[in-house]
């Protein structure tokens, strides 16, 4: 059974508006700890476990929404398989900006690369998002991007200054 445009364009927006949010959980959750320790496979693990359940909340938690609950819609074999690859695909994004933590031995450095990763992603799905959205694509994929920086800026400075 095809899936109709409509319906395929709403889920991408979905899993795109999901990466917004996994993508700056997990750079910002891993900028923090960094801060806390200079162990590098503590921030990855750190990083990898807020994207891999911020992507299980983004991907799974439509399929128990409150709308489908009162409706009493069944799930189809269809929905199981696009959360499940949603949730691969997402995983796999918010993957990118933390390698840096395993390749690069400078902290700093490692830091530097995964914020630039994250914010380059920021601006690319944003791009994207404000396509299917017919908006203006640079100033959204902007404003989002800020939105990251912000965020990760303050996961930063709350444990620089705060914690330490």
């Amino acid at each position: 059974m095809p899936i109709p445009f409509l319906d395929l364009e709403n889920k991408i927006k979905g899993v795109i508006f999901g990466l917004f949010g996994s993508i700056i959980a997990s750079v910002g959750v891993a900028l923090g700890v960094s801060v806390l320790t200079s162990r590098h496979i503590t921030i990855l693990l750190a990083g990898l476990i807020v994207g891999l359940s911020s992507s299980y909340a983004n991907s799974f938690g439509p399929l128990v929404s409150k709308s489908r609950l009162i409706t009493s819609q069944t799930y189809s074999k269809d929905d199981f398989i696009q959360s499940t690859a949603s949730m691969i695909l997402t995983f796999i994004t918010i993957s990118l900006p933390l390698v840096s933590y395993i390749v690069m031995k400078d902290l700093v450095i490692a830091r530097i690369i995964s914020v630039m990763t994250g914010l380059v992603l920021l601006f690319i799905f944003g791009v994207h998002r404000a396509q299917l959205e017919n908006e203006s694509p640079l100033s959204y994929a902007f404003v989002i991007s800020l939105i990251g920086a912000i965020v990760m800026a303050v996961c930063y400075i709350i444990p620089l200054y705060y914690i330490k």
